[in-house]
């Protein structure tokens, strides 16, 4: 299955757009309290409100105000809706996050660090009592694509998971070590390992869409050629060696099987480590195959690749269900939209940005 690229930068660019969560072969896939939680973090903003309310446009005008006064802006992505924000981080130090379900998030320290931002103190309760039918059967049928496209992908990692097993007894496990630990040397000691996750895909109703933050932020790239879906091994290695190290680092999980790498940046020396770039040409390429045992996967190639034919249907059919949902969602937020007082919504946003630009 193809993906689509939605952002294009340059090398050492200040803008961050990667995804907090994922539509998985777990289900739903949530790094919120890795992302929104960290120690960094002071001021949370959790915002609530239905469908159409106004969160992600609220999202956009906090951190474009931020921005024109200077602030570094990590954006988060709806990773089934691409086009909506799930959150912003300014400055690394105060967030503001869509709290509602999929990923519903209360307060844990309630006038303090977190503060409740409720864009439904905007919407005519009376008007949306007499959508109420609609409103229950465009949720339902929106929930019933959401199960379809979890069994889909379930079946997708069932089946990627066979592979990987399939070609584990084949890897050159000392040989990939010794050449991650060849290409980490020059990274310097640091204070603390730290691992921020930061999804550059996801899948969702525009099908797999990807985001190359980790190449623009490099100044040095390395392109990982993986055949064989061995990259995440690789990976991991590289995440240990950053733990030897005691260096941070942000890293990117594969959609489908959401506790697996396929993507490092270690943003203090400006290392990258990504499974493709569209845009860019990398420092270097590391072939995979180099780290096989040829023979041996020559005798498991033809399963091996029919069984992707078979992920790639199964992939194929669950976006075709995240797209259902997609139009359900679109049609709730058009009856929201409807009874919403969004000038008086403006309004508070206007009041809301001047206040929290005075303490950035």
């Amino acid at each position: 299955m193809k993906h689509e690229t939605l952002v294009e930068g340059s090398v050492g660019t200040s803008r961050w757009e990667l995804f907090a969560a994922a539509n998985s072969g777990k289900g739903f896939y949530s790094y919120y309290p890795q992302v929104f939680e960290r120690d960094e973090i002071d001021k949370r903003y959790l915002i609530k409100g239905g469908p159409g309310t106004g969160k992600s446009s609220f999202l956009r005008e906090v951190a474009k105000r931020a921005e024109e006064k200077g602030a570094a802006v990590e954006y988060y992505r709806c990773s089934s809706d691409p086009d909506s924000l799930d959150g912003v981080i300014l400055n690394r130090r105060i967030a503001l996050l869509d709290a509602t379900a999929p990923h519903a998030v209360e307060p844990s320290l309630p006038g303090t660090r977190d503060e409740i931002v409720n864009l439904g103190d905007f919407w005519d309760s009376r008007m949306l009592e007499e959508r109420r039918n609609d409103i229950s059967a465009y949720s339902a049928l929106k929930g019933n694509c959401y199960r379809k496209a979890y069994r889909f992908l379930s079946a997708a990692m069932e089946v990627s998971e066979g592979n990987r097993e399939m070609v584990e007894p084949y890897i050159r496990w000392e040989k990939m070590r010794r050449a991650v630990k060849r290409l980490m040397r020059s990274v310097p000691a640091g204070r603390e390992f730290q691992v921020i996750p930061g999804l550059m895909d996801s899948l969702g109703m525009k099908g797999e869409v990807r985001l190359p933050t980790y190449e623009e932020q490099a100044e040095t790239l390395y392109v990982l050629e993986d055949s064989f879906g061995i990259a995440s091994a690789f990976l991991s290695m590289v995440i240990g060696e950053a733990e030897n190290k005691k260096v941070s680092l942000r890293v990117s999980y594969q959609p489908l099987c959401p506790t697996l790498p396929n993507g490092v940046l270690l943003e203090e020396s400006g290392i990258a480590f990504v499974l493709e770039s569209a845009d860019r040409e990398p420092t270097g390429h590391v072939n995979m195959k180099r780290f096989l045992d040829q023979e041996g996967v020559r005798q498991i190639r033809g399963e091996y690749r029919r069984n992707l034919r078979l992920a790639e249907g199964l992939l194929q059919a669950a976006t075709d269900s995240l797209a259902d949902a997609g139009q359900y969602h679109f049609e709730l937020e058009k009856i929201y939209v409807a009874c919403m007082d969004f000038r008086a919504e403006q309004k508070f946003i206007r009041s809301f940005c001047q206040k929290l630009l005075e303490i950035l």
